[in-house]
């Protein structure tokens, strides 16, 4: 008996893992797919102006993501000519190492339909360069900071930009080039004299397991549990 509840605390084990979010290491792939629940990590350098041996706290931060074309419909921005991919929802943090700051992304094409700041929309572009040039979709944002925030935001190591899916399963990055250079972050002085790239350090992908998936597991482990309860009256008598 004791061989057959060992068993069933390892096949517990194998579900739970199987249902646990993972995370994997993209800093050199060229593509990945994010899954509706799934989080794209950036960790950028945490460097700041230098001016005279004193350090310049950014005022703005600005990123943009870049995907395959998606096709399909698109539809207007209210009050401007540009249009968006409908289907496509990011939510976006910038946030500090130690994760005691945490800020939400500011996309204007969000907010010309009414969606809380941190909330992100997919929208055309173009892009040229040595891997792939033609039609793109992008993602984007920015931030403003003030001084506090960003002194806090930078003090404390490395920071963070957090993207993650609440729409359609997307594709982002080019063949033949690494994510790290299809994502662009920049930092921009406060009163607009300087602006510098940022370098990106690592780039992590969190996939969480689907709804159904989860479901799964629950039936699987409500009759793993029964399964071992009957198993120990067993072992009683």
């Amino acid at each position: 008996m004791k061989k057959n509840a060992y068993r069933l605390v390892i096949t517990m084990a194998i579900f739970g893992a199987a249902a646990a979010a993972s995370t994997i290491d993209e800093t050199n792939t060229s593509q990945v797919t994010l899954q509706t629940g799934d989080s794209l990590i950036f960790t950028l350098s945490s460097s700041v102006f230098s001016s005279g041996g004193n350090l310049q706290y950014p005022g703005e931060m600005e990123m943009v993501l870049g995907s395959m074309p998606l096709g399909g419909p698109v539809e207007s921005l209210p009050g401007t000519s540009s249009v968006y991919i409908p289907g496509i929802l990011f939510t976006g943090v910038v946030q500090s190492a130690n994760g005691a700051v945490s800020i939400p992304l500011d996309d204007p094409a969000a907010a010309r339909l009414g969606l809380p700041t941190g909330d992100m929309l997919l929208t055309p572009g173009a892009v040229s360069d040595g891997s792939y040039s033609g039609p793109i979709d992008l993602l984007s944002a920015d931030i403003t900071l003030t001084t506090p925030e960003a002194a806090a935001l930078f003090s404390s190591g490395d920071i963070e930009i957090e993207l993650q899916n609440s729409g359609a399963p997307i594709t982002f990055g080019y063949s033949g080039s690494p994510l790290s250079t299809d994502f662009e972050a920049s930092l921009i002085t406060e009163d607009g004299s300087e602006s510098e790239g940022v370098r990106v350090m690592g780039i992590q992908c969190i996939h969480t397991p689907e709804p159904g998936t989860i479901g799964l597991l629950l039936i699987g482990l409500g009759l793993i549990g029964r399964r071992a309860r009957g198993l120990a009256r067993r072992a009683k008598i």
